[in-house]
């Protein structure tokens, strides 16, 4: 960041820090934005940039490649890039996403056509003040989510900002301005317009924030949540039912104030049940993480048979890879709903047992025979393939079998006619 600022004021262009990173500081909090804005045309930013990316080079926006030793340092090397970009004002939407194109301006142009006036602030480096052309600081101070100018104009201009101003609500624990509010209500539809893959990385992180509750009132509030998730919107039908899904939802973010997105997900869609796939489907999620999400989900109605289960099948539920997402997703449910937690102790115990009997991790689990083994037998490969090997496994798990030699005694004595 220091480098590009540097490299843009030795050849003598006007350049701030904007966005995200401007605000993040002010609030003492950590920053995945790096964003620089100037007077430099894009054709003079390649010139002085020349390991630029230039996808965005037509809306005035290049991206510049972190130092590897920089990227290092923020938030597990998620970011990548620092965005540089010409002083601009968008010319007409017509998608609701982005402008047909841009004209280049000055920093008081730029500031207008940004979401909130938060996100608005400029801080020159070199004098180190910030220039606030939109109000930005004192609605920081006041804890306020404020659209700039028109709200029914910023909304129509790009309708995932409606998500943005829940997101940015719930994560800051900031108010909504009253006008803005208002027209997140009256644009709520618009949201229809914005592709699944969008609308699932900002449901994503508020479901992995810390108020992952009142991110899911707010959204039904607004008339969002209708929309983005008509299938958890269903839900508030029943009084019961969205009473305890916001309960489980607040247990669930005080036990587990870092989780994952599939951990959130399903605990989203605990309630919508089957609905899961279809959710992850149109959401563009990949394979694998909606085949987890379900499986989290359809896998909470095993621990009622927990304490019932044999020994082998116990333990091949708790060895499962996401079992401790699961179990956590459990925890929460249980608290939520009668604050039985018999189960949940019980398996927890359990986990803490076999991963002291499997310290370098529970994928190491005694596998005694495979496939080749049973064709050197002379079994043909078929369905009793994977009925043979499973209880040769169940055994294994149980101790009852415990070298490769026992195994096969096993299944000569058992199968072999």
């Amino acid at each position: 960041m220091r480098d590009a600022l540097q490299r843009l004021d030795d050849a003598g262009y006007v350049a701030y820090v904007v966005g995200g990173s401007v605000r993040d500081f002010l609030l003492k909090r950590e920053s995945k934005d790096h964003d620089i804005a100037t007077n430099a045309t894009p054709d003079q930013l390649c010139e002085l940039f020349p390991e630029a990316v230039t996808v965005g080079k037509a809306f005035g926006v290049l991206k510049i490649p972190l130092p590897p030793s920089f990227k290092a340092r923020l938030q597990q090397g998620k970011a990548e890039f620092i965005e540089i970009a010409t002083f601009r004002e968008d010319l007409e939407y017509k998608d609701f996403r982005r402008p047909e194109g841009v004209r280049f301006a000055g920093p008081e142009e730029d500031a207008g056509r940004r979401d909130f006036t938060i996100n608005a602030l400029f801080y020159d480096s070199k004098i180190s003040c910030i220039f606030d052309p939109t109000g930005g600081l004192e609605d920081l101070k006041n804890r306020r989510i404020r659209a700039i100018g028109d709200p029914n104009k910023r909304f129509r201009e790009d309708a995932l900002r409606l998500l943005r101003a829940i997101r940015f609500v719930t994560a800051l624990d900031f108010t909504l301005e009253e006008k803005t509010e208002a027209a997140i209500r009256s644009c709520a539809k618009l949201i229809n317009h914005v592709s699944g893959e969008r609308i699932r990385d900002e449901l994503t992180s508020m479901w992995t924030g810390s108020h992952i509750a009142d991110a899911m009132i707010r959204l039904s509030d607004s008339g969002l949540l209708r929309h983005v998730l008509p299938e958890v919107e269903a839900c508030r039908k029943h009084d019961a039912v969205w009473r305890h899904i916001l309960r489980m939802l607040r247990f669930l973010e005080k036990e587990n104030p870092v989780r994952s997105a599939t951990l959130s997900w399903a605990a989203i869609l605990l309630d919508a049940g089957r609905l899961a796939l279809s959710v992850g489907l149109r959401l563009k999620m990949s394979r694998e993480e909606i085949d987890q999400i379900v499986a989290i989900v359809q896998d909470q109605l095993k621990f009622k048979d927990v304490f019932k289960m044999r020994e082998a099948t116990l333990l091949r539920f708790l060895k499962q890879p996401h079992f401790e997402e699961l179990l956590a997703l459990h925890k929460a449910d249980a608290l939520a709903t009668d604050g039985n937690l018999a189960y949940y102790e019980f398996c927890s115990t359990r986990l803490e047992m076999l991963k002291r009997t499997y310290p370098d991790g529970l994928s190491k689990f005694p596998k005694l025979i495979d496939g080749k083994d049973l064709i050197q037998l002379g079994f043909k490969p078929g369905p009793e393939f994977s009925e043979i090997l499973r209880e040769v496994e169940d055994l294994a798990l149980e101790r009852r079998l415990k070298t490769k030699e026992e195994a096969l005694e096993y299944v000569i004595h058992h199968f072999v006619q």
